[in-house]
C-alpha cells in the first residue's frame, strides 16, 4: 500500500470514529448546534477523501486514457466522471478540483509519464 493511499486511509479512519461520536452524542440528547458542528465537520473531511481520490484517479487512470490514441477510451474516461457527477449535486464542485487538474496538467505538460495507481498497467 503505497503512502496516499495510507494517508486517505487513515483520514476515512477518523472519520468513522467521528461518526461513532456524532451516533453517542445523538444518544445522549446532545446540544443540536454540536452536533450540527460535527457532522459538517464530517461533511468536510469526506470532501477531502474525495478530493483526495478523484485527484489520484486524474493523475493515474485519466490521464493514462488521455494520453493513449484511443479516442473511445478517453471519452469512456470523461463519461464516467461525468456521470459520477450528475445527479448528485456535487457538479458544481467539480471546479474546486481545478488545481488538481492543474498539476496533472503541468505534469503532462513536462512530458513525465503519469504513474499507474493500479499496478497493473491496466485502466480500469
Amino acid at each position: 500500500m503505497d503512502q496516499e493511499t495510507r494517508s486517505l486511509l487513515n483520514r476515512w479512519k477518523s472519520i468513522q470514529g467521528h461518526v461513532r461520536a456524532v451516533e453517542k452524542m445523538l444518544e445522549d440528547d446532545a446540544y443540536c448546534v454540536d452536533v450540527l458542528k460535527q457532522t459538517l465537520a464530517i461533511q468536510g473531511a469526506i470532501e477531502k477523501v474525495n478530493a483526495g481520490v478523484l485527484e489520484r484517479h486524474l493523475r493515474t487512470c485519466v490521464t493514462t486514457a488521455i494520453a493513449s490514441d484511443d479516442l473511445a477510451e478517453r471519452e469512456r474516461v470523461i463519461a464516467e466522471l461525468m456521470d459520477v457527477f450528475k445527479g448528485t449535486g456535487h457538479l458544481r464542485r467539480v471546479a474546486s478540483a481545478g488545481e488538481a487538474i492543474e498539476r496533472v496538467a503541468a505534469t503532462l505538460n513536462a512530458g513525465e509519464k503519469p504513474p499507474h495507481a493500479h499496478g497493473n498497467g491496466e485502466v480500469p
